[in-house]
């Protein structure tokens, strides 16, 4: 399946579904950008609207994130907006691995184990996110999502104003972001546009970040049911890389680096582009296709020698959906199917690598078709389910790096994903909910192939597991509290082992926890709410039996208070704790665990006729703390110190 192939199959999509509509007055369709309800049937599912989005706008989009249950912030690089992903119940130093990311339904994630950088997603454009915790993400969504997926969607362009808007913000660490963006409306069609620059120094010696980033959006509107669009991309970043430190260097000079000039950078360029259409019967149908270029190069120090490395990787993803809202298998049932198909290059570049020995290029292929029904029942008012599974073909190719044409690693596998979800209306605002599913990931480049002077195929079975959840929710008419509770049997589950320096199918582990939830509104200007997750994350059986998964805590929790002190002035306060963890690449359990934080910041904004001011201080009483411990050599304990107070204030001016 090559590139080629997946244009030529987009093209056969794409152009014969001239759409039509039979109602006497046809509505533009609202599809876009998503596919799934509101609240996945069965599934404790998070929906970030765009107030909350605005009001949180200080804040980083993982740090946004992690204030909701069931998820970790990870921030390797500590200051302000600075490189960061997430992790979802259980998932730890893996988390990057088994939570997919994707923007209007179409993944970020790659075929490598890094992770989907979410300082890349300008928060000024996003309209919601979905947060779809657990197995059903990757019936869904695909391969991946075995914690679970979260779906960032973007402003559609139906509602667009015309706007032209010019941000400036400037924070601790000399932080500068300069943000603008244009949308023009016409007749038939809309574009939109943004740039981006930020510059950052970072908390630490050698910890600069900077970015720059050109949007463009062009939609049209065919006619009152359909609509095609073409998206461009362009991100720039440059990484400095400051490493772990000693942690009793932590307590004396946490801002000190051992890598003085170890950096990374990368150049991705993306196009997109797809048709949405409404058809009779209320049916919809979708297609687009994504094609991304990822320029990467870096340069580290390791022990005493310099590792240079430029790599490419290009992938390739189609995307169609099938809804149709009036199933022939009867009257309250909607039937949604769909169809992936991925291709991913990953190419070396021989001339600026300097390891004696590695892979020349490898090339992943993945086809997944899918089909869901939602089903009302008729019989018990109130009842509804979902019923889904997702099939998954696997190919991978590694080719040997003295010899182009010698390859060292052919795989293929097939898995699948299935969920059962129900919820039952007990009565008005009070809802029973559970599902049971399997979900799958397929292992990544860098799991299978042990990076090092001495390099090897390592083949690893597809990670597997079931999981079972069960919850309640309650709406008042000012208050709302929700209690899930939920258990992970992980089968080849895909570890490092610290001592063989491999990858390997451990089999299996357990990830089991509660999530409670509790909103207030307490009076007409304020609004309290918090949330509080306990997780048990270990390995079930096996040489490590009763280790608990690292980075992840026994307790975590959030709260806020938000006051409203008139239609132009909001003050809000939030808090977090974040429980003791185990260390990382410490099999043996020879490390202590790492202390827990708590941490609060606090927001004022105010808003002008056509201005808007943020001031804000994170970290407010300055809690000195640090993240991923990690075992090294001599069994001396690293860790990655994060930024003290910082403060900031943003202008946003809006035409």
């Amino acid at each position: 399946m090559t590139t080629r192939l997946l244009i030529i199959l987009f093209s056969i999509f794409f152009l014969p579904f001239n759409s039509f509509s039979i109602e006497s007055k046809p509505i533009r369709i609202t599809i876009y950008p998503t596919i799934i309800d509101k609240k996945v049937v069965g599934s404790s599912t998070t929906i970030i609207n765009r107030k909350i989005i605005k009001d949180n706008s200080h804040l980083s989009l993982g740090q946004l994130l992690s204030k909701f249950s069931g998820i970790n912030f990870e921030n390797l690089y500590s200051g302000v907006d600075v490189k960061s992903s997430v992790r979802i119940r259980g998932f730890g130093e893996q988390a990057t691995r088994n939570v997919l990311i994707l923007i209007n339904g179409t993944r970020i994630s790659d075929m490598t184990i890094a992770g989907a950088n979410l300082s890349r997603v300008l928060t000024e454009d996003v309209q919601e996110i979905e947060i779809i915790k657990g197995g059903v993400g990757s019936v869904l969504f695909g391969d991946g999502a075995a914690a679970g997926a979260i779906n960032i969607i973007t402003k559609d362009p139906l509602y667009l104003k015309d706007k032209f808007q010019i941000k400036n913000s400037l924070k601790s660490f000399n932080t500068t972001k300069q943000v603008i963006s244009s949308v023009k409306k016409f007749d038939d069609f809309v574009i939109d546009y943004s740039i981006t620059n930020l510059e950052t120094d970072g908390y630490r010696n050698n910890s600069d970040y900077d970015q720059s980033s050109f949007g463009f959006n062009f939609t049209n509107f065919n006619d009152d049911s359909s609509r095609s669009f073409v998206e461009f991309k362009r991100i720039d970043e440059q990484t400095r890389l400051p490493g772990s430190i000693l942690l009793t260097d932590f307590y004396t000079t946490p801002k000190y680096s051992r890598f003085l000039e170890d950096f990374g950078t990368e150049k991705i360029t993306s196009l997109k582009i797809g048709k949405e259409t409404n058809l009779e019967n209320d049916s919809k149908f979708t297609v687009n296709l994504r094609l991304e270029n990822k320029d990467q190069y870096s340069s580290m120090l390791s022990w005493g020698t310099r590792y240079k490395s430029k790599t490419t990787l290009n992938t390739a993803h189609l995307n169609s959906q099938y809804i149709n809202n009036e199933s022939s298998i009867g009257s309250g049932v909607t039937e949604k199917f769909g169809i992936d198909i991925y291709n991913s290059t990953y190419k070396v570049d021989a001339n600026d690598w300097q390891y004696t020995q590695y892979i020349n290029k490898a090339e992943q292929k993945i086809i997944e078709p899918s089909m869901i029904l939602n089903i009302k029942d008729k019989k018990i008012k109130g009842l509804n389910y979902e019923v889904g599974g997702r099939f998954h073909h696997y190919e991978i190719e590694v080719f040997n790096h003295l010899s182009p044409k010698v390859m060292i690693l052919s795989n293929k596998e097939d898995n699948y994903a299935w969920s059962f979800g129900a919820d039952y209306n007990i009565v008005d605002n009070n809802k029973l909910f559970g599902h049971i599913s399997r979900s799958y990931r397929s292992p990544r480049l860098d799991e299978i192939i042990t990076v090092g002077p001495s390099t090897s195929p390592n083949p690893l079975k597809h990670q597997f597991s079931y999981e079972t959840e069960l919850g309640y929710e309650h709406n008042f008419s000012d208050s709302r509290y929700k209690i899930s509770a939920f258990r992970n049997l992980i089968k080849n589950q895909i570890f490092y082992n610290s001592t063989s320096f491999t990858n390997e199918n451990y089999d299996p582990s357990v990830h089991q926890g509660l999530e409670i939830e509790f909103d207030k509104k307490i009076s007409n200007k304020i609004n309290f709410n918090s949330n509080a997750t306990l997780m048990n994350s270990y390995v079930a059986k096996g040489t490590f039996k009763g280790n608990e998964t690292p980075y992840v805590p026994k307790l975590r929790t959030n709260a806020s208070l938000n006051y409203e002190i008139n239609s132009k002035a909001k003050l809000s306060y939030s808090y977090k704790y974040f429980g003791k963890t185990r260390a990382g690449n410490d099999d043996n359990q020879i490390l202590p665990k790492s202390k827990s934080y708590q941490v609060s910041d606090v927001k004022f904004s105010y808003n002008f006729r056509n201005f808007k001011v943020n001031t804000f201080v994170n970290n407010l009483f300055n809690e000195k703390y640090y993240t991923n411990l990690i075992m090294g050599r001599g069994n001396a304990a690293y860790v990655y110190p994060q930024a003290g107070r910082t403060m900031g204030i943003e202008i946003e001016a809006e035409f």
